[in-house]
């Protein structure tokens, strides 16, 4: 079968996202293989392709509302289940032996009937942007960029940017992902829009709630200082271990590292890695990173 590696290229070197320097704080390996090397990961997980697809119906709910109308639910989860089956891939797949792509299927339109019920019906707010591209150069080495869910305005003026999520269970702004993402692109919003103060959001779409955090010019720089500290760390590192977890089941590269840890019950990319890909592709880089 064809593969698109040989199409890569390592990340520019200056360029960090969230993403970026969360997978370095994850596992190294990971990082080296994603980021230094360009490599591309075997498969993508099915939590991955739902929670794009879910991303991507919310934002075409609010733009069909930029452009004057107001979808139905039945009219969204049409679109939904329509995108769902043209982005589908064979790449795309189930960790979890015991379920099935259906089941992820219908998560989704649950997710988003209850967002459009219980969220979209009511939401007064201004959409100043979807999607939209961040970027704040924080030194001559380092860029941070990003991509905001949305922005936009409360009822009072008050400008925000929320973040979504399709995790089963509600974040907790003290730790690493909760406390520095959403935070971080309103501060690049503030810079932008040359403006105070702003409110960064996370919505659980599972649970359709938000939680707000405030964030003022003050605090927006001290967060884009402590990501510039985090990159400069990653610019610098010259050595990347393996760092066993849970989480090796959903990482692209398990079939490739010695010390993956992934019992049989989450073993759906493993297998699906090893039956498609073949390790030269990935030139046989394994073990400790270095």
């Amino acid at each position: 079968m064809t593969d698109s590696n040989s199409n890569r290229r390592p990340t520019p070197r200056n360029q960090f996202s969230f993403s970026r320097v969360k997978t370095l704080d994850q596992c190294p390996y990971r990082y080296r293989l994603r980021y230094l090397k360009g490599l591309k990961e075997a498969f993508r997980s099915i939590e991955t392709f739902l929670g794009n697809s879910v991303h991507d119906t919310l934002e075409w709910l609010y733009s069909q509302r930029t452009q004057g109308t107001d979808p139905t639910s039945d009219a969204m989860l049409e679109w939904y289940s329509a995108h769902w089956a043209t982005g589908w891939s064979e790449e795309i797949v189930v960790i979890r032996l015991a379920d099935d792509p259906e089941h992820y299927h219908l998560m989704g339109r649950e997710m988003l009937t209850r967002f459009h019920r219980e969220v979209f019906s009511k939401d007064r707010s201004e959409t100043v942007a979807l999607e939209q591209r961040l970027s704040q150069r924080l030194s001559s080495e380092i860029v941070f960029t990003g991509f905001a869910d949305r922005i936009g305005r409360t009822e009072k003026g008050t400008l925000f940017v929320i973040d979504y999520k399709t995790s089963k269970s509600l974040g907790n702004p003290s730790d690493f992902s909760e406390g520095l993402q959403a935070p971080l692109y309103a501060a690049c919003a503030l810079e932008n829009h040359q403006e105070n103060e702003a409110l960064a959001g996370y919505h659980y779409v599972r649970f359709a709630e938000t939680r707000w955090q405030k964030v003022t010019r003050d605090h927006g720089q001290e967060l884009l200082k402590k990501f510039r500290n985090l990159a400069e760390q990653a610019l610098t590192a010259t050595d990347f271990p393996t760092r066993p977890s849970t989480l090796c089941a959903w990482c692209g590269f398990n079939a490739i590292c010695e010390d993956a840890r992934v019992p049989d019950a989450l073993s759906g990319g493993r297998r699906y890695a090893i039956e498609n890909k073949p390790a030269t592709l990935f030139d046989g880089s394994q073990g400790s990173g270095r």
